[in-house]
């Protein structure tokens, strides 16, 4: 009888022990399981951050670079436009290095001191391209021979000289009522390019 009893408590020990062993196995796998989700929740958190620093960088250097190209547009001087009759790449005060001024305002220009024969104001009329430089005529056309405009862009050379006397590096106007492009060349080849008008920046 006493055997019989010391059996059932030692089958029963057993089943005990084998039903701990199984919830640690159990208990072991869920906790292996959690850490794996969480380090797989933590990757993908960190991918997440370093795509969203990568877009944001990029957007910024494409804002830069679009800022960039609308400055260059707006501070050069188109000549289509001006053939066109459309004056506005102008506008703006334009200085010769004798301290004399032409300020232009879309369709207008106002020259600085007494003007011409006592007028300062007057409308731009008739571009025209030829020598690689842009004339423009004043009106009323000033007594006795009229005067003109010459735009020579930046870059360019006006045609019929042997050296330009201006600065090149820079868009530049040159006023007279005869001589044509031959006023850009330097003094000793007859051109007068101290007055040349240059934008003021």
């Amino acid at each position: 009888m006493k055997h019989a009893k010391f059996l059932l408590i030692a089958s029963l020990m057993g089943i005990a022990l084998a039903g701990c062993t199984n919830n640690s196995t159990e208990s072991s796998d869920i906790s292996k399981e959690t850490s794996e989700q969480a380090s797989s929740s933590s990757v993908m958190e960190t991918a997440t951050s370093s795509s969203a620093v990568s877009s944001s960088t990029s957007t910024e250097s494409t804002t830069t670079t679009t800022s960039s190209e609308e400055q260059t547009i707006i501070t050069g001087l188109s000549e289509a436009a001006i053939l066109n009759s459309d004056y506005s790449s102008l506008n703006g005060t334009w200085t010769n290095s004798n301290g004399y001024q032409l300020t232009f305002n879309n369709s207008s220009v106002t020259l600085s001191g007494e003007g011409l024969g006592g007028v300062t104001e007057f409308s731009l009329s008739n571009p025209q391209k030829q020598n690689n430089v842009i004339f423009l005529s004043f009106e009323p056309a000033p007594a006795p021979n009229g005067m003109s405009l010459m735009i020579a862009s930046k870059g360019t050379t006006p045609e019929g000289i042997e050296a330009d006397g201006t600065d090149s590096n820079y868009d530049r106007i040159m006023m007279g009522n005869n001589g044509g492009t031959l006023l850009f060349a330097p003094k000793e080849n007859g051109g007068i390019p101290d007055t040349a008008y240059y934008r003021e920046k």
